[in-house]
C-alpha cells in the first residue's frame, strides 16, 4: 500500500495546476483593476474604493500563491527551490519581501496611486521573526507592471523546475488509489448510502480502472504554467 507521504505528494502534484490558475486568477484581478483605473482617469472619472481594494487585496493573494506554489513544487520533485533563485527574478526580492510584510504584519503594500496608476509609495520597513529590522525597497515600476514581469519569470522557473526533476514521471498514473476510495465511500457523509453501496459492489471495476488510468498532473500544471505565461506576454504588449 502506498505510504502517507507518497499518497501526500500526489495530492499535492494533483493540487498544483488549480493553484497555478489560481495566481493567474489574482494576477488578473490586479491587472484589471489597474486598466481600470487608467481608464478611469484619463476619461476624468472616479476610480471607487472597491477598485482600490481589488488591486491591495488581490496583489496580498497573489503573494500568498506564490508561496504556497514555491512550496508545493518542493513536496512534487523532493528538491528545494530556494528562495535565493526566485529572488534572481524580475522584482523577485521585493516579492519576497511584499509576501512577508503582508502575511506576517498585514500591510498593504500597494497603497499609492498616481496619475491612475498603482505603486508601492515607500520603502517598507519591518521586523522580522528573529528582530532583525528589514527594508524592502519599493520597486520604482507601478504595480501592473511588476506583477506581471514576476509572474513570468515565476512560471518559466517553475516549468522548468519541473523539466528539470526526472522523478516526476512516477506521478504519472491513477490519481488516486482505490484505498482512498474505500475510505471517502465509507466515512463521507455527503455520500448517499445507495451510491456507497453501489461502489462497493463494483469495487473490481473500479480498481481496475484506476489501474490503467492514465492522469498527469505534471502536464496538466505545465499546461497552465504555459497559459499563464501567454497572458503576461499579451497584457504586457498591452
Amino acid at each position: 500500500m502506498e505510504d502517507l507521504p507518497e499518497r501526500h505528494r500526489r495530492w499535492v502534484a494533483n493540487a498544483y495546476s488549480g493553484k497555478i490558475n489560481e495566481l493567474h486568477h489574482q494576477l488578473a484581478v490586479v491587472v484589471a483593476a489597474c486598466d481600470r483605473s487608467l481608464h478611469m482617469f484619463s476619461t476624468q472619472m472616479h476610480v471607487p474604493n472597491e477598485n482600490h481594494r481589488s488591486v491591495t487585496f488581490g496583489f496580498s493573494a497573489f503573494l500568498n500563491a506564490v508561496q504556497t506554489l514555491k512550496d508545493s513544487v518542493q513536496i512534487i520533485t523532493r528538491q528545494q527551490l530556494p528562495w535565493s533563485k526566485i529572488e534572481g527574478l524580475r522584482h523577485g526580492s521585493f516579492i519576497r519581501g511584499a509576501r512577508n510584510a503582508t502575511t506576517h504584519d498585514g500591510h498593504p503594500v500597494v497603497d499609492g496611486w498616481a496619475d491612475g496608476r498603482y505603486f508601492v509609495p515607500a520603502k517598507i520597513v519591518r521586523i522580522d521573526n528573529r528582530g532583525d529590522v528589514i527594508q524592502i525597497e519599493a520597486p520604482k515600476k507601478d504595480i501592473r507592471t511588476v506583477s506581471l514581469d514576476f509572474a513570468k519569470d515565476f512560471c518559466v522557473l517553475l516549468k522548468d523546475t519541473l523539466a528539470e526533476t526526472e522523478n516526476v514521471k512516477d506521478l504519472i498514473g491513477t490519481p488516486f488509489s482505490i484505498t482512498e476510495l474505500d475510505e471517502t465511500f465509507a466515512n463521507s457523509t455527503f455520500i448517499p448510502e445507495f451510491a456507497a453501496q453501489l461502489f462497493f459492489n463494483n469495487r473490481q471495476a473500479f480498481e481496475a480502472g484506476l489501474e490503467v488510468a492514465r492522469h498527469d498532473p505534471i502536464a496538466k500544471a505545465n499546461k497552465s504554467l504555459e497559459d499563464a505565461i501567454r497572458y503576461c506576454e499579451a497584457m504586457r504588449k498591452g
